[in-house]
């Protein structure tokens, strides 16, 4: 289980009104927001709903370094203002292995998430 910071959404795949997957992220070494991937399971349709609000209502920041081209076609980005609890099944060269929600932490500040492992 890990700590990651909410940076934009994918939307889903038939078109709803609310996203299919949240993009996440954490600091690297360097305090550089990195990509750490896309998290689509682990919601309720309620939570869906709430956060889908509150991503509309937050701006765009980027990250450093390389974000997939599937990725960045229909990204939507927002301010890092929110950190989530993500389990997944391990780290990779590219990201999160099978990352799955778990909830927000509301006793958490985004600019103390970082990369897994790294700490």
């Amino acid at each position: 289980m890990t700590e990651a910071v909410v940076v934009g959404w994918l939307p889903g795949h038939a078109g709803g009104e609310v996203f299919g997957s949240l993009l996440i992220a954490a600091h690297d070494q360097d305090g550089q927001l990195v990509l750490l991937g896309a998290v689509g399971t682990g919601f309720s349709d309620a939570a869906r709903r709430s956060l889908h609000v509150e991503l509309l209502a937050l701006a765009t920041p980027p990250v450093t370094g390389t974000v997939p081209s599937s990725i960045a076609v229909t990204a939507h980005w927002v301010t890092s203002r929110l950190v989530g609890d993500i389990a997944y099944r391990e780290r990779t060269a590219t990201g999160l292995r099978h990352p799955s929600w778990r909830g927000l932490r509301f006793d958490r500040a985004p600019e103390n998430i970082t990369i897994p492992g790294t700490n």
